[in-house]
């Protein structure tokens, strides 16, 4: 049917919008810190939120999706875990197959935050469901508060941490100059340069090719849940949740 189609424009849409963003996070990671970058992210999200929850046309949900360019907030988390915990396999313990205190603290930071993140993705999907049981937009409006809030906590608690400061000395800090010595298209294009790399080209080809056969599926899985078994919004919410 044509609600079909336009809910897979719109999730083809959504997709779209989050590669370009992708690499653009990575790029202001590196020019202007963890804090400002968390800060920009949780904005998109409120705004992204914002119009959703006011949308009224088809239109306005595909408006809805724009922000979410900077909705990153899983890479911000990892390069927050990653310049919070410096360290670097020494030469001891990588002959060994072992890890050194910084890097043990990494694996352990990174862990906690991926747990987290998985616990947050498994309760919002059932909470939105039962919000949208009495208001379809009460999940929307729920989730700008959160944005808001994780803006607060992104100011009051992340600091800005230069490469320098990290373990590698003064070849990450000549590093860091370079990078900030780059305008912003220069950036894109290095970023892009990448692609021909003889490892990582193939590398992202695969994940092209897992990323079309996840995103077809997650697409049409809600589809099918409430075309052909009849699910309503909570039921299909704790089936996403699931």
């Amino acid at each position: 049917s044509s609600s079909n189609k336009t809910y897979g424009r719109l999730a083809s849409f959504f997709s779209f919008i989050q590669t370009i963003g992708s690499p653009l996070i990575g790029i202001l990671l590196d020019r202007i810190g963890v804090r400002k970058t968390s800060i920009l992210v949780y904005f998109a999200s409120a705004a992204s939120y914002w119009i959703l929850a006011n949308a009224t046309t088809t239109t306005w949900l595909f408006w809805s999706k724009v922000p979410t360019i900077f909705q990153h907030a899983f890479l911000v988390g990892q390069a927050t875990v990653a310049s919070a915990s410096p360290g670097t396999i020494s030469d001891d313990s990588g002959a060994r197959g072992g890890l050194n205190g910084g890097d043990k603290q990494r694996a352990v930071a990174l862990g906690r935050m991926t747990t987290a993140y998985t616990i947050g993705a498994t309760i919002g999907p059932a909470l939105g469901g039962y919000l949208a049981m009495g208001d379809l937009f009460a999940g929307a409006r729920l989730a700008i508060w959160g944005s808001i809030i994780s803006v607060i906590l992104s100011i009051i608690f992340l600091k800005d941490r230069n490469n320098s400061d990290s373990t590698e000395g003064n070849k990450t800090k000549s590093d860091s100059q370079k990078v900030h010595q780059q305008s912003f298209l220069q950036s894109i294009h290095k970023t892009i340069s990448y692609l021909r790399h003889p490892t990582i080209g193939p590398l992202l080809f695969i994940k092209l090719l897992n990323g079309v056969s996840s995103s077809a599926f997650t697409t049409v899985l809600p589809l099918l849940l409430v075309n052909k078994l009849h699910l309503n919004t909570s039921q299909l919410g704790f089936f996403m949740s699931a």
